[in-house]
Parts: structure tokens; C-alpha cells; sequence
């Protein structure tokens, strides 16, 4: 079941329990009272919710009542909900839910996804799509986030331009053939029909070219499209130590599955790829020692200065002031250095696509 707004929810869950169809409102007390009381003929009650993210309201009551019910003693109801982002109830309610179990799935491998994309192309006549071409966009997807989504958008925009082309190549074809088409001179070749009209004898036409062919060269022009947006190429184009930081974030992504962490454990991921960097700018000039205490004073509460001796990768502080500004991570100040919290604002698939093949980045783990 589909809603517009997610407040339909509580009536589609009430019409569920009851078969009422009542208003959102209604819906909305009945199901508190159902659910706070007693039943002993009450059965157990599992809500499957799809796409988490777009049950987000402004209060973000709808979220916080549907994961609040489940703790409620009489309730017996059991609510799996689904989200690309892994910490979507801790960003959205605030720690206000615990008692939360979640689950990590593993990106799909490019085996998996070949098999998809193929089981898309089933029944299409011809050979549309090379099967080098879909290896080579299953291949890419998964070394950097396993997206099925993301690999059927790379398929279907390079469909389009492969359309495209073959749509140019047949006007073009078009165009040169128009003189053989409409000969300079007709009265020379013109004859009488049956019907004593005047036809003119024209060559035969060429037969229309079928949309072009998708190839690895028209998977790497779709993947270069959707890796050529104003965020992709300021993310490219932001110092060493702000790639750093941001590759000590994913990293913690990747080991955690929430995309919010202790400053702390950031800083020292940071200073553990610093050093297994296999880098010189990397060794030489962020994981020096400072010349004066008078260099990168800039400072972020809760990162501190990062001139401190041996304490943590040189830059650090302007580098998070910087992402800051931009929106990309945010940091949440705390009295205690290293105890605050620092999150990426940006999906993470997006922060390793863009730095894959960054050769600053090189080492970084962004292409792991």
C-alpha cells in the first residue's frame, strides 16, 4: 500500500486491524488506546514499512508513534521498517527510541548484479545491451556501494544515449541520402503510371538503423554523467585533509553502519589511514610533526587545535570547518574534546564515487 502523506498510514494500519476506513486523526486515537489496553483475543500484529524516509514529517510524530507502540506491553505488534539511511530513527527522534534491533545488508556483489540487470533485459529483442557492457556497470557499482538502483540508472541512462546516438546516426544518414533521393533532374527519368499521374523513379530508400548498441564506452559516458555533479567535483576538488577526514568517516560507516560517530574514534581512523596511506603529501605533511604552535590554529569545538604534539592529523580542525560550511558533515559540540559527534550529511556512496579515482585519494580505502 501506497500513501501520499504519511498520517495515512494510521488509517491504513487501523483499516488493517479492523477493516474501518476512518480519518488519519481517528485513526490516530484508536490505535493508541488499542494498543495501551489489554486484549487477551488481540493476535500479533506485523507492520512491514518500505522506505522509512519518506514517513519523515516535520515533528516526526508518525516515526516516533510507530516505533514507540512495539514497547508498549499490550500492544504484541512488530514493526520491520526499511531505509537507506542506517540511523534514520537516531537522527530523526533524537536517542528518544531505543530497543531498536537493526540489520545490515551487504551491498549486492557484481555476479548479483549482472543477474539483475540481465533478468531487466529478458524478452527485449536484440542485443541492445553488450554483456561486456553490463559487466563492466556491474563491476563499477559494486566495488563502490552494491546499489542496485544505482546500476539500473547507469543502465537506463546509457540506453538513452545509445538511443540517441542512433537516432543522430539515422538523420545523418537521412540527410546524405536526400540527393539520391529527389534526383536534380526528374523530367529525364519521369514515367506515366496506369493512372497517367507522374511518378518519378527513386533509389530505395536504406533501411533505418535501430537504435545504437550499448557499449562500455556508453557506460562510461553515463557513469562520468552522474559523477560530474557540482557536488562530485567539489568533493574532488577539496584539500588532502578533508579527503582524509571524509575517508575516516566512511570508514566508520562501513564498520558501524550508522552514519553518526564519536569525534574521537574518527580522529584516530583518520590518523590509522594517514599512516597505512601509502602516500608521500599524506606522510609528509599531515602526519607531521607542527613547527610552531602558531600553525592551523583553526579550531572547531569539539576537535580542538590541531596543533597539539602527536596528537592527531595536522589539519583536521580547518578541514571539518570547512565541510562544515559546505553542509557536508556536521559536528555537535560538546563539552569534552573528543566526546562530541560528528556525522555525514551526504550519503556515503556518493562521498566514494566521487573520490574512487581520485589520485590524491589514492589509499584512502574510497576504492575498497
Amino acid at each position: 500500500m501506497k500513501v501520499t502523506d504519511p498520517h495515512q498510514s494510521y488509517s491504513l494500519l487501523w483499516e488493517a486491524l479492523k477493516g474501518e476506513r476512518v480519518s488519519p486523526s481517528h485513526a490516530l486515537d484508536l490505535l493508541e488506546t488499542e494498543f495501551a489496553n489489554p486484549n487477551s483475543q488481540r493476535i500479533p500484529c506485523v507492520v512491514l514499512m518500505d522506505e522509512l524516509d519518506q514517513l519523515v514529517t516535520k515533528n516526526q510524530s508518525v516515526m516516533y508513534n510507530f516505533f514507540n507502540w512495539p514497547g508498549l506491553r499490550h500492544s504484541r505488534l512488530i514493526v520491520l521498517a526499511v531505509a537507506n539511511t542506517m540511523d534514520l530513527p537516531e537522527r530523526t527522534l533524537s536517542n528518544k527510541i531505543s530497543s531498536l534491533i537493526r540489520i545490515t545488508f551487504p551491498g549486492y556483489t557484481h555476479d548479483q548484479l549482472m543477474k539483475i540487470i540481465q533478468s531487466r533485459l529478458e524478452g527485449v529483442p536484440g542485443t541492445i545491451v553488450d554483456p561486456d557492457a553490463v559487466q563492466f556497470a556491474s563491476r563499477k557499482v559494486a566495488a563502490v556501494s552494491g546499489d542496485a538502483r544505482r546500476a539500473l540508472d547507469i543502465c537506463r541512462r546509457a540506453v538513452e544515449v545509445a538511443e540517441l546516438e542512433g537516432l543522430n546516426s539515422n538523420d545523418n544518414d537521412d540527410d546524405d541520402g536526400d540527393d539520391d533521393i529527389f534526383p536534380s533532374t526528374p523530367s529525364k527519368r519521369a514515367t506515366k503510371s496506369n493512372n497517367n499521374n507522374i511518378s518519378y523513379n527513386r533509389h530505395p530508400l536504406k533501411p533505418n538503423k535501430t537504435g545504437g548498441k550499448v557499449t562500455i564506452n556508453t557506460v562510461k559516458q553515463a557513469i562520468n554523467e552522474a559523477t560530474t555533479s557540482p557536488l562530485q567535483q567539489y568533493l574532488r576538488s577539496l584539500p588532502l585533509s578533508s579527503k582524509l577526514l571524509l575517508a575516516a568517516i566512511v570508514a566508520r560507516i562501513r564498520r558501524t553502519g550508522i552514519s553518526e560517530s564519536i569525534l574521537g574514534d574518527v580522529i584516530e581512523e583518520a590518523k590509522r589511514i594517514g599512516k597505512m596511506a601509502d602516500s608521500v603529501p599524506t606522510h609528509e605533511y599531515l602526519l607531521a610533526e607542527p613547527l610552531s604552535s602558531s600553525q592551523n590554529n583553526t579550531t572547531v569545538k569539539g576537535l580542538g587545535n590541531t596543533t597539539a604534539q602527536a596528537a592527531r592529523v595536522l589539519g583536521l580542525s580547518a578541514a571539518a570547518a570547512e565541510l562544515m560550511d559546505a553542509g557536508i558533515i556536521g559536528v555537535e559540540s560538546r563539552k569534552g574534546e573528543r566526546t562530541g559527534r560528528i556525522r555525514l550529511n551526504i550519503g556515503d556512496e556518493e562521498v566514494k564515487l566521487a573520490l574512487k579515482d581520485d589520485l590524491q585519494s589514492r589509499g584512502l580505502g574510497f576504492s575498497t
